[in-house]
């Protein structure tokens, strides 16, 4: 469940200098006002109008008010501002060339710069033998953090501005729906602009990720080493888990026998709660030559000293890298604005909504009890993870991980296999193959990933964990779910009309298409049966997730929120914040439900170090990946997932009217889970 996109956005900001437009109100930059005065605009108004008339005189005026709010001094005097205005500024076929110049050199720019980037960051993102101290120095090098900066510099970004102003948030939300694919791409183009962040901010920003990153890919539990208070292992020999992924993961295959299962469970939660408040020992992490007793925290039956507060030093880091953003974003002064209004183009507020919806849906507590009932007891903090509803709990893990190894030896014979997968799925076979022949797989040293292609002639990158002895049923899944994440990726830039629309509205929607693709695992594996109730527990599956996931957002938003209040906090003082929120919310929207107050559990998941204000992609993914395939169920998976991607890069709710009909919204999932839990009722009468 984990993607390189907050990474990603950080390479791409680097190079196209932000992704949101400013609107056509001048914005001071810093250090005193505008350096272009109104008279100076107004000079070469008349100037341009001299060439081309009445007729583009809005485009005009808000063209010239993007150039003139980004100028500056060393940028040329007055005169020159209105030399390169009345120079540059096209109209007609000459405009039409302008645009189809930028739409390929920007592609080219910008898949130039991915390709180096992931060729930086190969040993530090594939198991490929031991770190050397140069690959963290390499992976905290952005190679293209100077480049917007080039582009102003070089003038070729106030081309864009001026003959392709940006709108504003609110010209996106109120009027998107309006515009032509080509209205759309030239408003893509503008955004790519509307900010001038310098090269050493984006070089600040990559640094504090890779800090961050190898925080969380080091943070290695060896659970062969996890004993009791008898001394003795509790965990099978081998096991090996990163924190989080891994740990939760752990904890939902144990589900296949819950009873006997149970003690592991809550030692799992009690490790959860020790990383969460940094009580971990810092000599138990990726460390197999002493044994732990998580519950008593002693290492080798002696006390020892816990970690540092890394983990918070780290988001510190990252939180202040950010703000080294703020003054170049007047439109969006914060982290949280840009990652709403920029990012998502969804208002913080009506995230929040629908997150709160879900949280508040009394259904919640009508599902809990169902879960109660199967697993013949009160339910406890880690049960957020219940996975009893999936088919795959019927299965045995073990069976699972030898008929994957048995499939999947290795890396390439999963992306051989491919097509195969894409075809089982519904794809038709031409689409398959050539989709598959566009994903390389690699094996992963952290936790699965997915990077796209940046331009048509480049492969997506798929990674996923795979032990020597072959890829086991975890990293097949995982490696399910970044697999929609590279159909996405590749359908949504090959498939295009304008390039300068690639991708999808938001990091949510690929990780619709990722939930879709990781819930149909056992299909490809052949073991997807016909059950009565499927549809129904796949229902309750998917909000109980959401649910889950839901607070975890909400979380990620109040903590940014929190250091935004407190930008002086030290990470001892931001560990307490974070355990007091992660209690509160679980107070307000969990406690009723599993009788248990106060756990800190919601702050385990490692987005929250390293991704930046990630984690509402993923509730956001879930709704929308429920209204996704609610759509797909009376239509075939694969033609209108081509179709879906065909759009682009559009606003999310012009994406979702668009492509299946209807606004983002929590209730069609909601309506579900409550008709779901009525036919369950029936059966157990």
């Amino acid at each position: 469940m984990s993607t390189r996109t907050a990474v990603f956005f950080v390479v791409v900001s680097a190079l196209l200098g932000g992704l949101c437009a400013s609107g056509a109100e001048p914005v001071r930059p810093m250090g005193g006002g505008m350096f272009i005065s109104e008279k100076v605009v107004a000079e070469a108004r008349a100037q341009i109008l001299k060439k081309t008339g009445e007729r583009e005189v809005a485009r005009l005026e808000r063209g010239l008010a993007q150039v003139a709010r980004l100028w500056r001094e060393e940028d040329g005097p007055a005169e020159e501002f209105v030399r390169f205005c009345t120079e540059h500024y096209a109209t007609g076929p000459e405009r039409d060339e302008l645009f189809a110049r930028f739409e390929e050199n920007l592609e080219a720019v910008t898949g130039h710069f991915l390709s180096l980037s992931l060729q930086l960051r190969r040993h530090f993102d594939e198991e490929r033998g031991s770190l050397l101290p140069l690959d963290h120095l390499l992976t905290g090098w952005d190679a293209g953090a100077h480049v917007n900066e080039d582009l102003f510099t070089a003038k070729i970004a106030f081309v864009a501005l001026l003959n392709f102003p940006p709108p504003s948030f609110e010209e996106v939300v109120k009027s998107g729906e309006r515009w032509s694919r080509r209205q759309w791409a030239e408003a893509r183009l503008g955004q790519r602009f509307a900010h001038r962040v310098p090269g050493s901010v984006q070089q600040a920003l990559a640094k504090a990720y890779a800090q961050a990153e190898a925080f969380t890919d080091r943070l290695n539990i060896r659970m062969d080493k996890v004993v009791g208070a008898d001394g003795k292992p509790l965990f099978r020999g081998g096991l090996r888990l990163l924190s989080h992924w891994g740990l939760r993961d752990e904890l939902k295959a144990l589900y296949a026998d819950p009873q006997k299962n149970l003690p592991l469970q809550r030692i799992i939660l009690t490790i959860m709660e020790r990383i969460v408040r940094q009580e971990i020992p810092e000599a138990v992490v990726d460390n197999d030559k002493v044994s732990w007793d998580p519950v008593a925290n002693t290492v080798d039956g002696k006390a020892s000293p816990r970690m540092p507060d890394t983990r918070y030093e780290r988001l510190l880091g990252v939180f202040g890298a950010h703000q080294l953003e703020d003054p170049y974003y007047p439109d969006a002064p914060t982290h949280v604005d840009r990652r709403f209004r920029i990012n998502r183009e969804i208002p913080e507020k009506d995230v929040q909504a629908l997150f709160e919806a879900v949280l508040r849906a009394p259904v919640g507590k009508e599902v809990a009890v169902l879960i109660e009932k199967r697993l013949g007891r009160k339910l406890e903090p880690f049960d957020i993870w219940y996975d009893g509803f999936k088919a795959r709990a019927s299965f045995d893990e073990r069976e699972l991980d030898r008929r994957v190894v048995a499939e999947y030896p290795d890396a390439a014979a999963f992306e051989r296999a491919i097509p195969s997968i894409l075809r089982k799925l519904g794809f038709d076979p031409v689409v398959a193959d050539f989709v598959g022949s566009r994903i390389r797989v690699d094996p992963a040293r952290g936790s699965g990933h997915a990077w796209g292609p940046g331009m048509r002639g480049d492969d997506a990158h798929l990674r996923t964990r795979v032990p020597a002895g072959g890829m086991n049923y975890k990293g097949f899944n995982i490696a399910m779910h970044e697999l929609g994440h590279n159909v996405e990726q590749v359908l949504s830039l090959y498939n295009l009309d304008h390039t300068l629309l690639q991708g999808v509205p938001n990091t949510a929607f690929t990780e619709g298409f990722a939930f879709v693709f990781q819930a149909r695992d056992l299909l490809v594996l052949g073991l997807d049966k016909p059950d009565p109730s499927a549809e129904a527990l796949r229902v309750l599956d998917d909000f109980w997730m959401t649910r889950e996931i839901a607070g975890v957002g909400l979380l990620d938003m109040r903590v940014w929120r929190w250091m935004i209040a407190n930008p002086k906090a030290t990470p001892a003082e931001l560990r307490e914040a974070v355990v007091k929120i992660a209690k509160e919310l679980w107070n307000d929207f969990y406690a009723p439900v599993f009788g248990v107050k106060d756990s800190p559990i919601l702050a385990i998941y490692s987005h929250m170090v390293s991704n930046g204000l990630y984690l509402p992609d993923y509730p956001l993914g879930h709704i929308i990946a429920f209204q996704v395939e609610d759509y797909f169920k009376s239509r075939p998976l694969g033609k209108e997932m081509v179709r879906l991607c065909s759009q682009g890069s559009v606003a999310p709710n012009v994406w979702m009217k668009q492509g299946v009909g209807a606004s983002i919204s929590a209730e069609p999932m909601l309506k579900a889970a409550r008709a779901a839990v009525a036919e369950l009722k029936k059966k157990t009468r």
